[in-house]
């Protein structure tokens, strides 16, 4: 061995070493963190919303942070759902259900069948507490995803360091965080899918890998209009990084792969695709371009422009809704360029093919997001699928590579000068575009400190510039978005111990056959604390149950109401209606006995006032109102007496409603069922002039008059005995 080739394998030995130690480190951070974090629980669900706001658990609260209402998706839907799957032994129909639904849904569940094979996350289901496994799946999600684009950054260009620090600041942005706890599968796994073609094995191999990756992606959460766009991304990604891919011999074999893995998650969710292509919503959505607005495209560069500091969408949008991916590293990358070195990018015959080919396919989702192009010109990429908004994710994830390449082929400069006009950049975004919505505080600008803090440092070692860019967005990524998911333990989630209001729904549920029949459960949330509810989430709609209970309705309003994945919302209403595209109101009076209030034409005089009502629904032949009142015996003695000018005629419908602001509004004086709804019928079109309303506690016989809102006046009392009612005291 010659000296230099003793030297090359020293410097060699030394290389594979620190690499070697480096994998160590990062496996045993995953190690040490997913101990701590599936040993307590933790996941990022907002459940606890629901169990305060529905169910009067006050004292539920998440570890760190705060639960989300806007975050439905989850509290209310595919965490009651895994709810259902565990109490009904994890099984494919729901036995626990009213209405017995298949659970293979677009929702990946934990069902004990041959898809779990390709559900990983999920295997700790039903070895140990679901709490367990249920914090395991979170962990497991996040781990892929902050691993998975780690190694697809280095596959174009990033060092360790910046591949960790762009994963992680893609993960701090506001589509990631926004749709997390619902859509954070489907996002942390697609690296994975297109990962085995970088790794030095056969095809063969390779192929293998990315059957079972598809698939694993395709039913742990099945969303059409994300995967759809982030295939398209995968795609880009080959023709640029894998060109060999596509001749045509092994073109044909990754095809069949695709194809294979396409079919085994058609296969599995086969009866769920079959029912829903033909439902009004989501069978019959088909989208045209456009619609992604400027506000959109300038939050890719000012990550917080839409919103305040405390998660308050400032253009009229829900916060889900107005998460892009957007990070301050993309225009600190621009200021810092060393745009002296484009002719040798040029230049380079391999480097320019890469960069052009991620640059067009970028350019071909920004075109179909902004531009209102017909929905047949997207059927090709099977884009009139995908919601123009919906693509902002795979856009994100583009564009962040065609960033980090181009930093990484033509290196970065810095200097003082471009530092103060990043700032200035900087300053001007915030000044013109979110100041004058009337968000004066300065939060767009914390990323200032960080960034002249880290150029500082970067300034000594330049070698490290690209990395301190990176981090300087990813700390401002982390404090703007990282506060939206909550640290919630899941042991509440499936060892909850009943109270109050579980035990009166429990009773309810009992009295009325087995059928719980009670407003505002939200969405799936009662079946998930196991109860045989009327609320639920169907994502397959049972026409066979809802024409046998509206027979009467004309075929075609019938079809038009309940042929749609939809949140069942029993209320107290003359007839069943659409909510909104995905929520149907039925009235509760098909499928339980109603209480009725007592409708008198006078009260008696000096009553105590405790309590009020507000409007609330309006229909042609109905009124309905919402209140408190303030009984103070179980809800089974709580009545109300009505007064109406002109006086009602017909039955005046009652119901009690859980509201867990009253016992923390009135020092627990007021229990939390003591809230009710009312619905008074009227002649059509002829609502009353005024109406007053007495709280009748049947136990104690006391009554008081609830308070009217300014816009319902009360009705005059002719102040007659209370014998004359034909009831005593």
């Amino acid at each position: 061995m010659t000296t230099v080739d003793a030297l090359r394998f020293q410097y060699m030995s030394r290389f594979s070493m620190q690499k070697m130690g480096w994998r160590l480190v990062f496996l045993g951070f995953w190690i040490v963190f997913g101990l701590v974090y599936i040993g307590n629980t933790w996941s990022p669900s907002s459940y606890a919303y629901t169990l305060k706001t529905h169910y009067g658990y006050q004292d539920i609260e998440p570890a760190l942070g705060k639960a989300r209402s806007i975050r439905a998706d989850e509290w209310a839907v595919v965490t009651p759902l895994t709810q259902a799957a565990v109490r009904n032994d994890f099984e494919r129909y729901n036995k626990t259900s009213l209405y017995q639904e298949d659970l293979r849904i677009n929702y990946g569940l934990p069902i004990a069948d041959w898809g779990m094979a390709f559900k990983p996350t999920m295997w700790l289901y039903g070895l140990v507490n679901p709490a367990y496994a249920y914090s395991f799946h979170w962990f497991a999600i996040f781990a892929l995803f902050i691993t998975g684009y780690a190694l697809l950054f280095k596959r174009f260009g990033a060092s360790n360091t910046t591949a960790l620090l762009l994963s992680f600041g893609l993960y701090f942005t506001g589509f990631s965080q926004f749709w997390w706890n619902e859509k954070g599968p489907i996002v942390a796994i697609f690296p994975w899918v297109i990962m085995p073609f970088w790794l030095n094995l056969r095809l063969h191999w390779q192929l293998i890998w990315f059957y079972y990756a598809a698939v694993f992606w395709l039913l742990t959460n099945f969303y059409p209009p994300v995967q759809i766009s982030l295939a398209f991304v995968g795609l880009v990604l080959l023709v640029a990084g894998k060109p060999r891919l596509f001749q045509p011999r092994t073109l044909v074999w990754v095809g069949l792969a695709a194809a294979l893995a396409a079919g085994t998650a058609g296969l599995y969710l086969y009866d769920y695709l079959s029912a829903t292509s033909a439902t009004i919503y989501p069978g019959s959505r088909h989208s045209m371009g456009g619609g992604v607005g400027d506000r959109f495209m300038l939050s890719w560069i000012f990550p917080s422009i839409n919103f305040s500091w405390v998660y308050n969408s400032l253009i009229g949008l829900n916060m889900s809704e107005i998460g892009t991916v957007g990070m301050y590293y993309y225009v600190a990358v621009l200021f810092f360029l060393d745009y002296r070195n484009m002719a040798a990018l040029w230049s380079d015959t391999s480097k320019r093919r890469i960069f052009l080919v991620l640059l067009a396919g970028f350019m071909v989702q920004f075109v179909w997001m902004v531009l209102p192009i017909p929905s047949v010109f997207g059927k090709v990429l099977l884009w009139d699928h995908v919601e123009p908004a919906r693509m902002q994710y795979a856009s994100g994830v583009l564009l962040t590579i065609i960033v980090l390449y181009a930093a990484n082929a033509l290196g970065l400069a810095l200097s003082l000068g471009r530092l103060l006009a990043l700032c200035a950049f900087v300053l001007a975004g915030w000044w013109v575009f979110k100041h004058p919505l009337g968000a004066k505080r300065a939060e767009d600008l914390f990323f200032l400190f960080p960034l002249i803090v880290l150029y500082l440092l970067a300034r000594k070692r330049k070698i490290q510039s690209h990395e301190a860019l990176a981090l300087a967005s990813l700390v401002f990524g982390a404090v703007l978005f990282g506060r939206f998911n909550p640290l919630q333990s899941a042991w509440p989630i499936f060892n909850l111990q009943p109270n109050a209001v579980v035990k009166y729904l429990q009773e309810q549920e009992k009295n009325n056959d087995g059928v719980l029949v009670f407003p505002h459960l939200h969405a799936a949330t009662a079946n998930g604390l196991g109860f045989r509810s009327l609320s639920h989430t169907n994502a397959v709609p049972p026409m066979a149950f809802w024409n046998k209970h509206f027979a009467d309705i004309p075929a075609e309003e019938r079809n038009l109401i309940f042929n749609r994945y939809a949140h069942v919302v029993p209320d107290l209403m003359p007839h069943p209606r659409l909510q909104q595209t995905d929520a149907v109101q039925v009235p509760m009076d098909r499928f339980m006995q109603i209480a009725h209030a007592e409708v008198v034409t006078s009260y008696p005089d000096a009553l105590p006032t405790d309590g009020g009502f507000e409007r609330g629904a309006q229909y042609p032949a109905a009124l309905v109102l919402h209140g408190w009142a303030g009984w103070t015996s179980d809800p089974d003695a709580h009545g109300m007496e009505v007064i109406t000018e002109p006086i009602t005629k017909g039955s005046v419908q009652l119901t009690p409603i859980v509201r867990p602001d009253l016992p923390q509004n009135t020092q627990n004086r007021v229990s939390v069922l003591n809230g009710f709804k009312i619905m008074i019928p009227h002649p059509d079109q002829a609502p009353p002039h005024c109406i007053t309303l007495i709280s009748w506690d049947k136990r104690t016989g006391e009554r008081k008059l609830l308070n009217n809102p300014s816009d319902v006046p009360s009705c005059a009392s002719d102040v007659i005995a209370l014998s004359s009612l034909g009831r005593a005291p």
